[in-house]
């Protein structure tokens, strides 16, 4: 009888331990999945973005970017629709070392020459002139000669307006949202438009293509001779930031592209590089300081020096690695979901991935709720415990009056037994 109450309190024992230290460890691992979970956030943080400091920009609109990267270090009213003047030319250059041999030739036409208003930018080119595209594409950058936009626009696509439609189509492959054009060299239209933000990616996507990085970089160009010209036709960078003798000159300056109409006033796109590490200016509706200063040219270089100043090439660079990386493994996260999905729908088995920290972690709230699925299972065991403990308090309770029971009517019988005995006798 001791043997069969010391198993059945043995076996309570066990199931009352067991579910406590279940609880114990249960916690121990919520613990340690908060710590972990706050360990990724922190390793998702990335660096605030640049503050305005103490810079003074003068025109309506301005950006600064990390040239590699696009991360924006400064900016202002960057998504504002503005009118892009000649810096629209980048785009036409862009287009044209992507679709042509560079030592092919154009032929200007009437149109492509006369159709340019007084008071633009012009390399003087005259109706059937025939030049290389390479040779189209400094007088383009250096000069901003608006005929030659349109004779390469002409060549490319039979018209200005179609190679309009393709200028669109770029740039909403590089990334633009707020960017309509027109026409290939930039002269006004109310419909011809762009934005700080819009111009930075596409010069962005302009200085990754080697070609076009070196020629904006040039510091003259020139048109051989023709029938109409004995001499060559020679033409400077427009940009003052790399004109050594100009007030505005900026030794680390590496191009890129000058603009003005009345509307759009002065516009500049610009590209920098000191010590290897490059930034990309633009600037839009510019006009003069008070002091009658080129703001443009002012704005351009407080915003180099600025970006210069407070960041790092390095932390940048780091932190867009870290960013691709979380983002290459969203990706391939989706594909495992994505092919699970087909191959449950084609009624193949499911693939299966070997779960990692980084997983069971990465998304706080889905994991967090399955534990609480599971908690509720941990508590079901408590409650059966504490019922066989309430059951096995009634069972001893009820095991002991039947054991004094029993002794009760052993001890009646062992003193009446002379007298039972008597009884069947007689």
């Amino acid at each position: 009888m001791k043997l069969k109450k010391i198993i059945i309190s043995f076996a309570i024992i066990f199931i009352l331990l067991q579910n406590i230290f279940g609880i114990i460890c249960k916690a121990n691992d919520e613990s340690e999945i908060v710590i972990l979970n706050e360990q990724k956030e922190d390793i998702s943080d990335i660096e605030d973005e640049a503050k305005n400091g103490n810079l003074n920009i003068y025109s309506e609109a301005a950006i600064l970017i990390e040239a590699t990267t696009g991360k924006i270090l400064y900016e202002k009213d960057i998504h504002a629709k503005k009118y892009p003047a000649s810096t629209t030319k980048i785009l036409t250059a862009i287009l044209a070392i992507e679709n042509c041999d560079l030592n092919e030739k154009a032929v200007a036409s009437y149109e492509a020459v006369h159709s340019i208003k007084s008071g633009y930018s012009i390399a003087n080119i005259h109706v059937g002139e025939e030049f290389t595209i390479s040779e189209l594409l400094d007088v383009l950058l250096l000069q901003s000669a608006n005929e030659s936009a349109n004779i390469i626009a002409e060549h490319i696509s039979g018209s200005v307006s179609e190679f309009a439609n393709l200028m669109n189509q770029k740039a909403k492959e590089i990334g633009c949202f707020n960017s309509n054009f027109v026409n290939a060299n930039g002269a006004h239209d109310d419909n011809h438009y762009s934005t700080a933000y819009d111009l930075a990616m596409i010069a962005k996507y302009c200085m990754q293509n080697e070609e076009f990085k070196t020629r904006v970089a040039k510091m003259e160009c020139s048109l051989p001779t023709t029938e109409i010209y004995s001499e060559p036709r020679v033409f400077r960078n427009t940009n003052s930031l790399m004109v050594r003798d100009s007030r505005y000159y900026y030794e680390y300056c590496t191009g890129i592209k000058t603009g003005f109409t009345t509307p759009a006033k002065n516009c500049l796109i610009s590209s920098s590089n000191k010590y290897g590490f490059e930034l990309i200016s633009v600037i839009l509706h510019a006009e003069t300081t008070a002091d009658g200063l080129s703001a443009r040219y002012l704005d351009t270089i407080n915003l180099f020096e600025y970006g210069y100043e407070n960041f790092s090439e390095d932390e940048i660079l780091a932190e867009y690695r870290e960013s691709q990386n979380q983002k290459q493994e969203v990706k391939e996260e989706q594909e495992i979901v994505s092919r699970n999905h087909e191959s449950v729908a084609r009624g193949e088995g499911i693939e299966v991935e070997e779960t990692t920290l980084e997983t069971v972690t990465g998304t706080k709230k889905d994991y967090n709720s399955a534990e609480t699925d599971t908690s509720i299972f941990e508590w079901v065991k408590i409650i059966i415990g504490i019922a066989i403990l309430v059951f096995a308090k009634y069972y001893f309770m009820d095991y002991k009056k039947i054991f004094e029971t029993k002794t009760i009517i052993a001890v009646v019988k062992e003193n009446n037994k002379d007298d039972m005995y008597d009884f069947k006798l007689n």
